[in-house]
């Protein structure tokens, strides 16, 4: 795809470039068909993850129609994807400013913006509040009030941009996967929750029509390398789901469903690192020490930082408090079974 694609983008290259040698200015190149070659370039660029050769196209075909909705939703997402304070900022307005406000990509994008915007001002927050940042505000305590109103105020905004995108697409898995998300931000864990096991239904449903798209007969290459991507990601999604899942209830005092869920992960995604990492510490919570034992052994084996990493430390550190809660449980039930053959 991406090979016809740059033939196609040559091809009109060459074409406007023959025209401009036969004109007698730039001024008598066509502009449409200028901005076709940059919004194709662009997407191409897109397509390949090069964020700054997409983005220099985009404004170029922008400068011919600054009202296309396709170059706007890529530029916007370009914000979202640099993540940075100034860029995400830059893709509120992209978003607010694309006419058709009626596209569910457009509340989408704009979701996902104010919901990273909410954890922006919400760190400046405190922040300003402990000392680790100065303001230029003559009050600093009504910068962090103002701050941390401003956070709520953007994820109230998010949430309700999410509901309008499933309002028109209910089985969209990035908007029930941001209102998890913002719920969960918010402190509103029940919430969040619910909106974790719905998102885990639509995985399910997804992961079995993945399977079954696999074995059916005549599949190209091209067609399985496409559904083996699509179920990496959702395996991805899901894991990250179980995760907030366990870590919620985890700090709602229900580390026995918290561990449900990294059991569920762990079967998902048996290799990676952070699940048997925060399935060692729930264990241990639980005072399963030998299988915290194990599953910090898990976490150590899978892990690929380097050994004076912190995750790597404090890995060893909990097995070594596990271990020690082991040996002083395995005294103490000594000390009883002794106590009953010697009638003490």
């Amino acid at each position: 795809m991406f090979t016809n694609t740059l033939f196609k983008l040559g091809l009109l290259a060459t074409a406007l470039l023959a025209a401009a040698s036969c004109s007698s200015g730039p001024e008598e190149q066509d502009p449409e068909k200028l901005f076709e070659l940059f919004r194709e370039t662009a997407f191409y660029h897109w397509q390949n993850e090069d964020l700054p050769r997409t983005e220099q196209q985009l404004l170029r075909a922008l400068e011919i129609h600054p009202e296309d909705k396709s170059c706007n939703l890529i530029l916007g997402n370009i914000g979202i994807k640099r993540g940075g304070t100034k860029d995400l900022l830059k893709a509120e307005q992209v978003f607010r400013n694309i006419e058709d406000q009626e596209d569910f990509r457009t509340d989408l994008g704009l979701a996902e913006v104010l919901e990273r915007l909410g954890v922006i001002y919400l760190e400046s927050a405190a922040a300003i509040d402990t000392g680790k940042r100065t303001t230029a505000a003559e009050d600093p305590a009504a910068r962090v009030a103002e701050l941390r109103q401003m956070s709520k105020d953007a994820w109230i905004e998010s949430r309700s941009r999410y509901q309008e995108v499933l309002a028109a697409k209910p089985s969209q898995a990035k908007a029930v996967n941001g209102m998890q998300r913002v719920f969960a931000l918010e402190g509103n864990y029940e919430a969040s929750l619910l909106w974790t096991s719905e998102l885990l239904k639509m995985i399910d449903t997804d992961i079995i029509y993945f399977q079954a798209k696999m074995e059916q007969p005549g599949i190209t290459e091209s067609e399985e390398a496409d559904l083996r991507l699509r179920m990496a990601n959702t395996f991805d999604l899901a894991e990250r789901s179980h995760m907030l899942a366990a870590t919620m209830l985890h700090e709602m005092g229900r580390s026995e469903d918290a561990l449900e869920h990294l059991t569920a992960a762990a079967d998902i995604v048996p290799r990676s690192a952070d699940v048997w990492s925060h399935r060692a510490q729930i264990l241990l919570d639980l005072d399963l020490y030998q299988a915290s034992i194990e599953a910090t052994d898990q976490f150590l084996r899978l892990s690929t930082e380097d050994f004076d990493h912190p995750d790597i430390q404090a890995g060893y550190d909990l097995k070594s408090r596990a271990q020690e809660a082991l040996d002083n449980a395995n005294f103490e039930a000594t000390l009883r079974e002794l106590g009953r053959t010697t009638g003490g």
